[in-house]
């Protein structure tokens, strides 16, 4: 590709603006007046075809000269003096006889003080712009065809190049139908592009969506038409569009991004382009989007200056451009909670999933008694916290020390057995065709849960041979047990609900006297 980085020393409102492009894409984005098409403008003009380059004389389908008029892009007034623009590009290797290129406004005509841009080496002979064919197009391509005084209809394209339009057009507005495409050139007064219609209608009567795909599908093919003709000479171009959504439809929005892509990839295009449209921003920066290929660049002005935002968040973007104010959700001070081993950390983060926003599990692994000590000598870390123990310890014993500590802030795992025969138990009278087993040939099924520990329950067996049964089957059970956990939440719904009001009974009293954020009411699971 072409440009690595820019920065725009100073140009008008824009000071010390610093970005990275896209090798693919890049989207410039912000409310108007914030210099967006400036900006495409000082890209473009860095770049040019002159003479003793392969491809000087070269032009595009529809006449442009493969370099950037500066009339185009640039108005310049009494106010614009020399010396108050400068920028620099970092190039990719092969591009310019160095890795960057800086330019500056100098006089053109002392008399008149107009001004033109110039390299900052000098104005030697050698001094030329970076040979790069460039493509500008402007918003003048978004003149209604049908409101034009003249239009001229020619065909000056060649087969392939036709059935890469109806190809394209078609895959762009998503067109299923067989009916019969023309591609025909059309030229106007302000105007060179390509029409393509149906029997139905003629050139002149395409719409302005239609023409605005079809001027950018014709850039495209320009470039192709010089990449084939100069394999060894064409290192890639550069296309630059002005509010490249204008006057199509959203779901033909998306679809030309995706395109884009391609035909960045298969033509060596760096695409550039400003927009407003949220359409096209989410489909040219989707989740987890490659940033070496595409970079978004959001300006927003600050008093008399523009600020830049570079891949800034897309729903921020978004807001932003529709002028809505996002309320930064409230981070949440989470809540020690302590169990008694890595088997109640899987069942808590399970099973508590729903308020994972308000609590952190402790890998601490303490017996209940442990905890109970811990508590009685007011250790600060244990009182600030929910503990939470196996439901083996919900004895008569145990709960008297709670009391007599007033240990609000313990509660139980459900049932009276620790978790490992709670679960023994519920998986022991699940029957042999119930939906937890997989019964297919090698699948586990009940019998292979229970080998060589099938008599558990009847020899009243230890704590211990439970932990054993439980450790050589559980990885039977999915990541952290969730397939049991998930089963044993909806088949023991009401248990499951009475622990999930405890929790938060045992939360809230801890939050309220610590200054931790309340759960309000139990939430949908």
């Amino acid at each position: 590709m072409i440009i690595k980085h820019a920065y725009i020393e100073k140009f008008r409102a824009l000071r010390n603006l610093d970005f990275d492009l896209g090798s693919k894409i890049t989207a410039i984005v912000g409310h108007n007046g914030t210099m967006k098409t400036t900006i495409l403008g000082i890209l473009s003009q860095t770049f040019t075809i002159s003479k003793n380059h392969p491809m000087v004389g070269e032009k595009t389908i529809d006449g442009y000269n493969f370099h950037s008029q500066f009339g185009e892009k640039f108005k310049l007034t009494e106010k614009d003096k020399a010396g108050e623009h400068k920028w620099r590009l970092n190039l990719y290797d092969g591009i310019y006889k160095t890795d960057y290129f800086e330019a500056e406004s100098i006089i053109r005509d002392k008399k008149t003080n107009q001004i033109r841009f110039w390299s900052t080496e000098g104005r030697g002979a050698d001094m030329n712009y970076p040979q790069v064919p460039v493509y500008y197009i402007s918003l003048k391509r978004v003149t209604p065809i049908g409101e034009e005084k003249r239009v001229d209809v020619t065909s000056e394209l060649e087969d392939d190049e036709k059935q890469f339009l109806f190809r394209e057009y078609k895959s762009i507005f998503s067109i299923t139908s067989d009916s019969e495409l023309s591609v025909e050139t059309i030229s106007s007064t302000n105007k060179h592009s390509a029409a393509i219609h149906t029997e139905q209608y003629d050139a002149v009567t395409i719409s302005a969506g239609q023409d605005n795909v079809a001027k950018i599908l014709l850039a495209v093919l320009s470039f192709r038409r010089l990449k084939n003709k100069y394999p060894n000479d064409y290192k890639g171009g550069i296309l630059l569009i002005d509010e490249i959504e204008s006057t199509f439809h959203p779901s033909a929005q998306k679809m030309l991004i995706k395109r884009i892509y391609k035909y960045a990839k298969d033509y060596q295009i760096q695409f550039i382009f400003t927009t407003h449209s949220p359409s096209v921003i989410k489909a040219s920066f989707p989740d987890k989007y490659n940033k070496a290929e595409a970079q978004l660049l959001y300006l927003k002005r600050v008093g008399k200056c523009v600020k830049s935002y570079n891949n800034p968040n897309i729903d921020d973007v978004v807001a932003e451009l529709s002028g809505e104010v996002i309320k930064k959700k409230k981070k949440i001070k989470k809540l020690p909670i302590f169990c008694e081993d890595i088997v109640a950390r899987n069942i808590l983060r399970n099973w508590l999933s729903t308020y994972k926003e308000y609590y952190k599990i402790s890998s601490c692994s303490l017996g209940a008694e442990e905890y109970l000590e811990l508590i009685r000598v007011g250790l600060s870390s244990i009182e600030e916290a929910v503990v939470i123990l196996d439901g083996d310890k919900n004895t008569t014993s145990v709960n008297k020390k709670i009391d007599k500590y007033s240990a609000k802030n313990i509660m139980f795992l459900p049932s009276n057995n620790c978790p490992e025969k709670m679960f023994y138990t519920f998986l022991y009278n699940l029957e042999d065709d119930n939906c937890f087993w997989d019964n297919s040939l090698g699948g586990f099924d009940k019998t292979k849960c229970f080998l060589e520990y099938a008599t558990l329950l009847d020899n009243n067996a230890s704590t211990e041979m439970f932990k054993k049964w439980f450790d050589s089957v559980s990885n039977n059970f999915g990541k952290g047990y969730s397939k049991l956990l998930n089963h044993w939440k909806v088949t023991n719904a009401e248990e499951y609900e009475t622990f999930i009001t405890s929790f938060i009974t045992a939360y809230n009293y801890v939050a309220q006297k610590y200054q931790y954020e309340v759960i309000s009411s139990p939430q949908n699971n």
